[in-house]
């Protein structure tokens, strides 16, 4: 009788050993589970988060064309110069940056004595030294033919197959362009890197540029230096802008767009978009 019940009691321990070892696995199973889902979740709200920020930069870009697309005495427009616009949505803010082709120096049309010395001036400000500038400038000289053929399109490729990253080549292209079509730079709104290698503008030159566009004053008088300037803007331009949402996903965009005429209604200024590039 007593090895009867020792017999039992020693199931009853085997059972419940094996229901907690059960439990325990059903409990790991669980969790196993539950963080999958908790990071498959993760993964599509910032897809979602991502989505959001390109459409909202994307917004951006469309109010930058038409800032870029309104004309008039009593009209204010942004800059053409760089200068950021900040705007405020439902979702989050957008900053665009619109830059007029026509005050960058045009890779294919620029003599070499002013491309060399832009490109180290580039150089300066973006992170490469005076040697990979040279070297740069020789890969533009060699390539123009294929430069012009395409429109300009490839730019972006030349300069990334220099080995620049596409940070740099961002930045570079604030400077350079291939939509300008002269050797001529517009003082109004050329960077100050671009107004600094111009040959007879001297630094106090430049300031003065600077200070009197701002002010909007008319451009200086600018002696031997004026054969490089004209104050001809448009009709390419370059539209960068980047978006940041509330819980905090940034997209970045950049546009160049080309102008095509005004709209009979309205009185504005239509623009096609020429290239794009999206960064998330």
């Amino acid at each position: 009788m007593r090895a009867s019940v020792k017999s039992r009691g020693k199931q009853r321990g085997y059972i419940l050993l094996t229901v907690l070892w059960m439990g325990l696995g059903l409990l790991l199973a669980a969790s196993t589970f539950l963080t999958t889902q908790r990071d498959t979740a993760l993964t599509a709200r910032a897809e979602i988060e991502t989505s959001r920020a390109v459409e909202l930069v994307k917004s951006g870009i469309n109010v930058a064309m038409a800032d870029l697309g309104r004309f008039g005495q009593n009209i204010t427009q942004s800059r053409r110069d760089g200068t950021p616009t900040t705007i405020q949505m439902a979702e989050g803010a957008v900053e665009y940056r619109i830059y007029d082709e026509n005050g960058k120096i045009d890779v294919n049309a620029a003599p070499v004595e002013l491309l060399r010395p832009a490109l180290e001036a580039v150089g300066n400000q973006s992170g490469f030294d005076a040697f990979d500038a040279s070297n740069l400038t020789d890969a533009i000289i060699a390539n123009r033919s294929a430069l012009e053929a395409s429109n300009g399109k490839s730019l972006f490729d030349l300069l990334s197959s220099a080995g620049l990253p596409p940070a740099t080549v961002q930045i570079a292209m604030r400077y350079l362009t291939a939509h300008n079509f002269t050797p001529k730079i517009n003082p109004a709104t050329a960077s100050r890197t671009v107004l600094s290698v111009i040959p007879g503008l001297g630094v106090g030159d430049v300031e003065d540029i600077i200070v009197r566009r701002e002010s909007g004053r008319p451009m200086p008088r600018t002696g031997s230096a004026s054969v490089w300037l004209s104050e001809t803007e448009g009709p390419i331009f370059t539209i960068e802008a980047v978006s940041r949402l509330h819980s905090g996903a940034v997209a970045r965009m950049s546009v160049v767009v080309g102008g095509r005429g005004l709209t009979f209604r309205g009185g504005r200024t239509r623009f096609d978009v020429l290239s794009a590039h999206i960064q998330r």
